[in-house]
């Protein structure tokens, strides 16, 4: 046995003994992750199938002909999807590969061990790739078998999509760790204050190409088909490994098997190539990158009262002991893991996209019914990225304690003042995001005061209720024995937690905008009924707030006092 499989041999009884494991879990969760993850995936398989059973009968008109849009789309629906996918997937891999190459507890013991640093980086890129593939493949698997479905596709096309995956996740793996290993061998040098400046001139640029090259005007006066077929064209370059897999996977369902099977060749064959690259960069500079980060001084203690850090203490002065040094150390701890805040900054470039398309008008918009159903998807979407909050950044603090729980059960605070602290951190940091999200939004979108301050309301509940399920989970299922706030979200209970806020999200969204729409169709038959319902609806998305808040932070109380540490 190789360098290699010795590692992968260990990480391959790891993973089984963390399968045996759920055996040891409650019945409850795994029966509610395993029932909400199904319902999940067939949902979705319904969308997708609805979506393209409606674009096949759409039949815009383009002028003395018409054209069904499934005809121009669908052709190239695989590539916009696998585009954008590969993408991700290249982003993806860039955070996960510097904690799990980086950051990891093991790492350390990994580079003393008699292994080259070949076998290291191939362990730790095959560890990446399991773990960012998986969540695409849940994802994505409806979308490709609605496809499949909608076109009545040959069998060969469902054979070349399990082929054509693994060495399509490969290559953006492997870019993402090559990027990673340039990132950290040269960025330690630069001051921290640069990379936000860095940073947040991205955003902006970000922010004025989209503001300017995505216009919902030219859907509303340029021809339908002609727009789809010029934004889709740059996604059918011969040159991307997304082009290769729709095409292969097209010549599949179209019995072209030989096509099919010289791009999956030119797949694998760039797969390899990239891989090898990665490995022997990894080869030169990985130890000089690590080496680098471990006497980075941004490791080293600040004196007290310099920097942004070294001011907390005066700047929170307004804050009493035991909260204010356990604040003070999530902020510290936050900041200084690059993981932790570079995705943060991510939110910003959604909420930076997602803003600057709402100001492009379009003639729909004008209808009263369409403006109110865009505007209860903007709540449903401000929400949605609030759960992602709550789910990736305070779902973990309880379980980033790790070994030093023992520390807090010994200092002059309780475990219930524990918990409080990390909600009241959690709404203090998200609800001013959260507000500036809503109404920036609804000021884009021209919503008027009602469904402004019913959306201000709901992102309030939200906030907390969020914020109390996320702690209260995260106290119920902590896991002490990992220090990666990635692979603590990725487990049974992060898992849970998600679910159970995109349930809380339906619920609180879906009720709105019954009641909501139903007063633009005038379903009422006399208007101070609308007041009446509105409230009732308003009350329940208040006890279920409450319910979520309570319930979870009081379980996961009792389930710390009677933790042994």
């Amino acid at each position: 046995m190789g360098q290699f499989g010795a590692i992968l041999w260990a990480k391959t009884r790891m993973a089984r003994h963390l399968i045996a494991s759920v055996r040891t879990e409650s019945k409850l969760k795994i029966i509610v992750v395993g029932t909400s993850g199904c319902l999940l995936w067939i949902l979705m398989l319904a969308a997708f199938l609805s979506a393209f059973h409606w674009l096949q009968e759409f039949q815009p008109a383009t002028g003395t002909e018409t054209l069904s849009l499934g005809d121009v789309l669908m052709a190239r629906l695989l590539s916009v999807f696998t585009l954008a996918l590969f993408f991700m997937l290249i982003f993806s891999n860039v955070l996960i590969s510097f904690s799990t190459m980086y950051k990891a507890r093991e790492v350390a013991y990994l580079l003393n061990a008699p292994i080259s640093v070949r076998a290291f980086f191939v362990s730790r890129l095959t560890e990446c790739i399991s773990f960012s593939s998986w969540a695409s493949a849940f994802l994505g698997s409806p979308l490709l078998l609605a496809y499949g479905y909608t076109t009545d596709a040959h069998w060969g096309y469902y054979a070349a999509a399990l082929l054509f995956y693994p060495p399509f996740v490969t290559i953006p793996a492997a870019l993402g760790a090559f990027l990673t290993l340039w990132l950290v061998r040269i960025f330690p040098r630069l001051p921290r204050v640069a990379l936000l400046a860095l940073a947040c001139i991205a955003l902006v640029a970000m922010f004025l190409f989209l503001r300017k090259t995505m216009s919902a005007e030219r859907l509303s006066d340029d021809a339908v088909v002609n727009l789809v077929l010029q934004t889709t064209g740059q996604t059918q370059s011969p040159y991307l490994p997304s082009f290769w897999v729709a095409q292969g996977l097209l010549a599949a369902a179209a019995n072209r098997y030989r096509e099919s099977f010289f791009l999956l060749g030119l797949l694998v064959s760039n797969a390899l190539f990239v891989v090898w690259l990665a490995t022997e960069t990894a080869n030169r500079i990985f130890l000089a990158g690590f080496s680098a980060i471990m006497g980075s001084d941004n490791n080293r203690p600040r004196p007290l009262g310099r920097g942004v850090l070294g001011r907390l203490d005066s700047l929170l002065g307004f804050i009493h002991a035991p909260f204010k040094p356990l604040i003070i150390k999530d902020i510290k701890l936050f900041w200084r893991d690059p993981t932790q805040w570079t995705q943060f900054v991510i939110f910003f470039g959604i909420m930076a996209v997602y803003i600057a398309n709402l100001g492009n008008s379009s003639m729909g918009y004008k209808n009263e019914a369409y403006r109110n159903f865009v505007v209860i998807l903007n709540n449903g979407a401000c929400l949605l990225i609030l759960a992602s909050l709550t789910s990736r950044f305070v779902y973990p603090l309880i379980s980033l304690e790790g070994f030093r729980f023992w520390i807090l059960g010994l200092a002059p605070l309780t475990i219930r003042q524990l918990m409080w602290q990390k909600f009241w951190l959690s709404v203090a940091m998200t609800l001013p995001f959260m507000l500036t999200l809503t109404t920036l939004t609804c000021l884009f979108l021209d919503v008027g005061a009602v469904r402004f301050l019913v959306a201000v309301y709901s992102v309030l509940l939200a906030n907390v209720a969020l914020s109390g399920l996320a702690v209260g989970l995260g106290s119920i299922y902590p896991n002490f024995q990992e220090d990666n706030p990635a692979r603590i979200v990725s487990g049974m209970g992060g898992t849970l937690n998600f679910l159970l806020s995109i349930g809380y999200i339906t619920f609180v969204v879906g009720t709105q905008g019954v009641i909501l729409q139903w007063n633009v169709l005038g379903r009422y038959a006399r208007p101070e009924t609308f007041w009446y319902v509105l409230a009732i609806v308003l009350i329940a998305n208040t006890l279920l707030s409450a319910l979520a808040l309570f319930a979870p932070m009081r379980l996961g109380h009792r389930n710390l006092l009677r933790t042994e540490f």
